[in-house]
């Protein structure tokens, strides 16, 4: 009640602001008179305002003040109506914005259970039926190639292989291109990191070069590029880069971790689980190469009922695109 009282307050000190000012005179006196009472007015309908609107927005308090202060002062007169107008008819009315909790109370275990299933609505498997059918266009397999070309996965290198059997000669063409462009690139970047291990001096450049180097050459078995004849010569590249890397850093985990893949590429399951758990003790943290290279292994002994909780142990596995798709299959398996 006191503050509609010294609203009206605000408007009597107005109107006779405009009556003892006489601005419409000119009167330089008459004037700064108007200017004087009218802030006086201007303050105390401010004020008033920004009671009201105390309980929205308690921590803004001075700036509401001189929000609307600042608004009546400018305006003169007309400010008087029109900050009551915004006050009444806009932000009282509005509806509040609840805020439920802050930032450092949310729970990310509630947000990774509403973690979305995102798809593909085309995938390699579209690409290779386009690829296989004879009457498909030449243009539109040329446009699959494309695509699988930019997945960078052994399936759809192996897809792009196959398409150099096809009965077009373009498509057999840009097949070859593809696989030859690839190839040339890992081998430019095989020569780069042999330069790059002659060159330094540095230990530990050293062992970064061999670890480049030993991942290169696993590229080419990883994305099936080497010929049958040249796997084994892949094999013996790979397993003595990794020799030479250990001598210099025996604990590193990334050269243990390849040497497990070596292991688990020749069928040796057992030597690879001892690698990839050697690995773990020395990262001391369950990383997404170790998680699924032991789901991996599980698959393959038949403990079948080991994967979703080796799934589980991978801490962002319900943020991740691939390790999610996996958990939600293994855990309706249970």
């Amino acid at each position: 009640m006191i503050y509609i009282l010294l609203c009206i307050l605000s408007f009597l000190i107005e109107l006779y602001a405009l009556g003892a000012g006489k601005i419409t005179h000119f009167s330089q006196w008459d004037i700064y008179k108007y200017f004087f009472l009218h802030a006086i007015a201007s303050a105390l309908l401010a004020w008033c305002e920004m009671k009201w609107l105390e309980s929205r927005y308690p921590a803004e308090r001075l700036k509401v003040f001189l929000f609307f202060f600042m608004l009546t002062g400018m305006t003169l007169s007309f400010g008087i109506l029109l900050s009551l107008l915004i006050v009444i008819v806009g932000l009282l009315g509005a509806k509040g914005i609840e805020k439920t909790q802050t930032l450092d109370k949310i729970s990310f275990n509630k947000i990774s259970d509403d973690f979305p299933e995102i798809k593909r609505i085309f995938g390699e498997a579209s690409l290779a039926h386009t690829l296989n059918q004879s009457d498909a266009i030449i243009q539109t397999k040329i446009k699959a190639l494309s695509a699988l070309s930019k997945l960078n996965t052994p399936e759809a290198i192996t897809l792009i292989k196959q398409a150099l059997s096809d009965e077009s000669d373009e498509v057999r063409l840009y097949s070859f291109s593809l696989i030859d462009h690839f190839e040339k690139e890992l081998n430019k970047k095989i020569h780069t990191a042999l330069g790059a291990i002659h060159e330094t001096k540095e230990i530990s450049h050293k062992i970064q070069g061999y670890k480049t180097l030993a991942f290169l050459y696993w590229d080419m078995l990883y994305y099936e590029l080497a010929d049958d004849n040249l796997k084994h010569y892949f094999l013996t590249k790979i397993q003595s880069i990794m020799n030479e890397g250990l001598l210099l850093a025996p604990h590193d985990e990334d050269l243990i971790m390849l040497q497990g893949r070596l292991y688990l590429f020749n069928g040796d399951i057992h030597n690879a689980e001892l690698l990839i758990h050697e690995a773990l003790e020395h990262s001391g943290t369950y990383t997404k190469a170790i998680c699924s290279y032991l789901a991996e292994i599980a698959f393959l002994k038949q403990e079948y009922w080991k994967i979703p909780s080796l799934i589980a142990l991978y801490p962002s596995a319900a943020l991740d695109l691939k390790m999610h798709g996996m958990q939600q299959v293994w855990n309706k398996k249970k």
